[in-house]
């Protein structure tokens, strides 16, 4: 296993390159833009002004979030690239690519260390605070690799990357909280899966190299926490924190333990950190 910059990262011209689908962006991106249209046409022929008002609510929207659009025909819109005898895995989110390219921020993987692979779809029960005493259900779903080299120095590597994210003030106007990568305590590098091609291409052509296993389906229950042990507590915190709803750790927190809103996400925090230390 070998970190590396994105610049250094080599082209064969014979790899697979796994990245999020620049199609699905543009039909958004056209379907608000319809929505607009539409809501034009309605006020125009119902001489309706809130209509024209909404129309340009949504066009704004749409002038901010488009952006999100544009990252996608980046050269740096990508997650993972195949080749005959290793993987490049790139943790740092395609939305960030506006900060530093002297980061460490791809991982090189040879196929030789790998010992499983298999996806994960995980169905999460999680508190609705819109709706008092309300559950909602979030689905996810990712590639979780089973490896033999030391993952030590890579989740230092997705620590700092957080850092940045989180408490980065002058290295990017725009920062987004996605954290696609992650490495478990038991040496597991977890891959969240929303890129095509689809996740089983990747498992097939690693078939030829390493134990592949069924599919596997899971469930996490993150409302009810209260009769857990203060680690098991912590430990679903952190994980719900890593799995992209930090804002939803920050809140039971706030709810188990009586913190304030600051105090609440510091603690959230320091319980990422801590992962990174101990491993």
């Amino acid at each position: 296993m070998q970190l590396m910059r994105l610049t250094d990262v080599p082209s064969t011209g014979r790899e697979r390159i796994f990245y999020h689908s620049r199609f699905g962006a543009v039909a958004g991106g056209l379907l608000v833009l319809a929505v607009v249209f539409g809501l034009v046409v309605f006020g125009w022929a119902k001489s309706a002004w809130p209509a024209y008002l909404s129309a340009i609510v949504v066009f704004f929207c749409f002038l901010i979030f488009h952006q999100l659009i544009l990252a996608r025909f980046r050269p740096s819109n990508w997650l993972l690239r195949l080749n005959d005898d290793r993987m490049l895995i790139k943790f740092r989110s395609y939305l960030n690519d506006r900060f530093p390219q002297s980061d460490l921020t791809v991982v090189l993987l040879p196929l030789s260390e790998l010992r499983s692979a298999k996806l994960v779809r995980e169905r999460q029960e999680l508190k609705d605070y819109r709706a008092h005493a309300g559950t909602t259900t979030k689905r996810r779903k990712y590639v979780e690799l089973a490896v033999s080299g030391d993952c030590r120095q890579l989740a230092e590597e997705l620590a700092k990357e957080r850092e940045r994210v989180v408490k980065g003030k002058a290295i990017a106007s725009a920062r987004y909280e996605d954290f696609p990568v992650r490495v478990t305590e038991s040496n597991q590098i977890q891959i969240d899966w929303a890129v095509v091609p689809r996740a089983q291409t990747l498992l097939d052509a690693l078939s030829r190299h390493t134990l592949v296993y069924p599919a596997e389906a899971s469930s996490k229950d993150f409302v009810n926490l209260e009769k857990l042990p203060r680690e098991q507590q912590e430990a679903r915190l952190r994980e719900l924190a890593e799995s992209g709803d930090k804002i939803g750790a920050v809140a039971m927190a706030r709810r188990l333990y009586g913190y304030d809103l600051t105090q609440a996400k510091c603690f959230v925090d320091e319980l990422i950190g801590k992962k990174a230390l101990h491993q």
